[in-house]
């Protein structure tokens, strides 16, 4: 077989395999709950897996789930439920785009939807919520939470609104979230890794053809 074809399929398939790693990355997003009534605030990071995570769509993760990597939140400036809490105090997450595109390069919170801006919390603009209570499912919001005791885990209690003191405590809505350092989100691959390993077989198939045509030809 001509040795540079063998060359060039070679760096094809280096190509593509190099194309497919990078295409899996973690990203980790910052947000920040306000409660606007008071002083209470809940401020950290999620880190995803991006090829996990639909965009548009409606993510539901429940805990631990490949596709969220680390978690960490801290309240602050509550009557009770100040604290750090991490991934192991929750058991779901949802990342809900309500049908838009969200740049994931740019500050989420105010950008289209099929609904209102993301971030509005009417139930028609997506949501962001982390849970810390009973697993919520579909119907998210259906009941105001019990009152717990002692200071614990945030707790979702409506469409981008995260409850202090497992939800009994201030209401804080999101106001921000963006990609960490404001960088562009990891660039989405057209088609996936596997395809690209399915054209460079057929570019070494079809060189095998036009080898043996020409060795029949002599």
């Amino acid at each position: 077989m001509n040795a540079s074809f063998v060359r060039c399929t070679l760096a094809t398939l280096f190509f593509a395999g190099t194309l497919g790693v990078a295409h899996a990355a973690p990203l980790t997003f910052n947000f920040t709950f306000d409660d606007p009534a008071s002083t209470a605030q809940a401020v950290g990071s999620i880190t995803f897996e991006d090829s996990l995570l639909l965009n548009p769509g409606t993510n539901d993760f429940v805990l631990p789930n490949p596709a969220v990597l680390a978690l960490n939140v801290t309240v602050s400036g509550s009557a009770s439920g100040n604290g750090t809490f991490t991934l192991a105090d929750f058991n779901e997450v949802v990342f809900d785009t309500f049908g838009g595109t969200l740049d994931f390069g740019s500050q989420l919170v105010g950008q289209p939807t099929s609904g209102g801006s993301w971030g509005t919390p009417d139930g028609n603009s997506g949501d962001f919520n982390l849970f810390s209570g009973t697993m919520k499912g579909p119907s998210r919001y259906p009941a105001p939470p019990s009152a717990p005791t002692g200071a614990i885990a945030p707790d979702g209690v409506f469409y981008f609104t995260l409850g202090a003191n497992g939800g009994a405590g201030e209401p804080m809505e999101l106001v921000g979230m963006g990609v960490t350092g404001g960088a562009t989100a990891p660039a989405t691959l057209p088609i996936d890794r596997g395809a690209w390993f399915a054209l460079a077989g057929l570019l070494v198939l079809v060189g095998l053809l036009a080898f043996r045509r020409r060795a029949v030809g002599h």
